[in-house]
């Protein structure tokens, strides 16, 4: 969702880009997000100069580089599925180190790398983290979150040796995608008729906000501040049960009623897990979400505000937009 809205941004503002898509990929879900905001999509989809690779064949990114100034580096899977954590923990720490590594190799100017606040790692309940906040080595953070913490490691590195590159952890980002995975899945589940709250809470941000402020902070003049440092992307702290609310009463379907404990979780973990053994369909609940699911972290995302005079836009506002895109998208 993320590299769609820059994508779309960028071809917008007339840059040069040169976009990499994995060998027999499909670009439907970008067309999808593309069209969207404009109903000449696919002119604009024909500006980008589309070339095969991967980030893990370190050939196949070097001849591609050839001639660019600023690496946005988006890529990363996202899965909490116990048995996708080698694989990601691998795909997204190798090739985010690639990136950096080829981009000192061939003296690019400007890196940005898209992290997470998962890469923040997990305040104590009612601490606001911000970017200074300290890693801890515990059991209760996820394989995703580990990989993201260990991709970013990469970009630290990479700076100490030479890179220019700035870092952003965006927050939980809501926009329109794939309504079936991602955190617009959210959308389809409550129009659906999601039953079930839980009593935890985290940061959330705009998806336009995100890419707004990677191209501000990409082209500012102001880039020798900038450049070398992380920045929180969340716009505020909500509560599930608050953000759920919003989704439900926006696509005017019923709240969810009924509190889900770990008691309850904990059970339809299980229920999916068997589930899975049975049919091979990827668990909806697993234990790590169900960790999540309760626990509150909240996250301070006013550096950039301060640093470039940025104006976050409103959850509710952005909730408010994504649910009539959903809406328009269901006709």
């Amino acid at each position: 969702m993320v590299g769609a809205h820059l994508l779309y941004e960028m071809v917008l503002k007339g840059d040069k880009i040169r976009a990499l898509i994995r060998p027999g990929s499909s670009l439907n879900r970008i067309e999808k997000i593309f069209s969207f905001y404009n109903p000449e999509y696919q002119s604009l989809l024909q500006r980008i100069d589309w070339v095969e690779g991967d980030i893990l064949d370190k050939d196949s990114l070097s001849k591609h580089l050839n001639g660019i100034d600023q690496i946005y580096h988006a890529a990363a899977i996202i899965s909490f599925d116990p048995r996708d954590r080698e694989k990601m923990i691998h795909t997204n720490c190798m090739g985010t180190q690639n990136l950096v590594d080829l981009a000192l190799t061939l003296g690019i100017p400007k890196f940005c790398h898209v992290s997470s606040i998962a890469a923040i790692g997990s305040p104590p309940e009612g601490i606001e983290a911000n970017e200074d906040h300290s890693w801890r080595n515990t059991r209760e953070h996820s394989a995703y979150t580990e990989s993201k913490y260990l991709a970013e490691m990469e970009v630290w590195r990479a700076i100490l040796q030479g890179l220019n590159a700035v870092i952003v952890n965006p927050s939980v980002i809501i926009g329109p995608g794939d309504w079936k995975s991602g955190s617009s899945l959210f959308f389809t589940k409550v129009r659906k008729g999601f039953k079930f709250y839980t009593k935890g809470g985290t940061g959330f941000v705009d998806i336009r906000d995100v890419t707004s402020v990677i191209i501000t902070l990409m082209a500012d003049d102001n880039w020798e501040n900038l450049k070398n440092q992380r920045y929180i992307l969340s716009a505020e702290n909500m509560t599930f049960r608050d953000f759920f609310n919003h989704i439900a009463d926006n696509l005017h379907v019923k709240r969810p009623l009924f509190f889900a404990g770990n008691i309850l979780l904990n059970l339809a973990c299980k229920l999916s897990a068997i589930k899975r053994f049975l049919t091979g369909i990827p668990p909806s609940i697993t234990r790590e979400t169900v960790r999540s699911a309760n626990k509150s972290c909240y996250y301070d995302g006013t550096r950039i505000s301060h640093a470039i005079g940025f104006e976050y836009t409103p959850i509710e506002v952005s909730i408010q937009r994504n649910a009539a895109l959903f809406l328009l998208n269901q006709k």
